[in-house]
């Protein structure tokens, strides 16, 4: 099963917009989304995590944010279910965006079990 690894990347409270802590707190989160996926692909699934296009941005050196936002939500929209990790603004738009495709949204790891296609 292709599953999209969705979770908040930035902090809840980083509300003063503070650089070095969104900085951080990106990292933190984005561990902790690899760290679910990890687990994904050891059950036999293919996954998708957002959260790393990051990288692609840094090679490119000129991306806007929604350069970054289209290619997940391309990739979404190919995806068999979302993984939700976290809630953010932006978790909230992926799983509205699942739900307007009919796309399975799932909240626990364990809910993937046996669902292999």
């Amino acid at each position: 099963m292709r599953v999209y690894i969705a979770g908040a990347l930035s902090s809840k409270e980083n509300t003063e917009r503070n650089p070095s802590k969104i900085v951080c707190d990106y990292i933190t989160n984005l561990s902790k989304m690899c760290q679910i996926a990890s687990e994904v692909l050891k059950r036999g699934h293919s996954l998708y995590v957002p959260g790393l296009d990051f990288m692609l941005g840094v090679i490119a050196g000129d991306w806007t944010e929604k350069d970054y936002r289209g290619i997940g939500m391309s990739f979404l929209e190919v995806c068999d279910c979302v993984l939700i990790i976290s809630d953010s603004w932006g978790v909230r738009k992926e799983v509205e965006r699942a739900h307007d495709l009919g796309i399975r949204v799932y909240y626990r790891l364990e809910d993937l079990n046996g669902r292999i296609h």
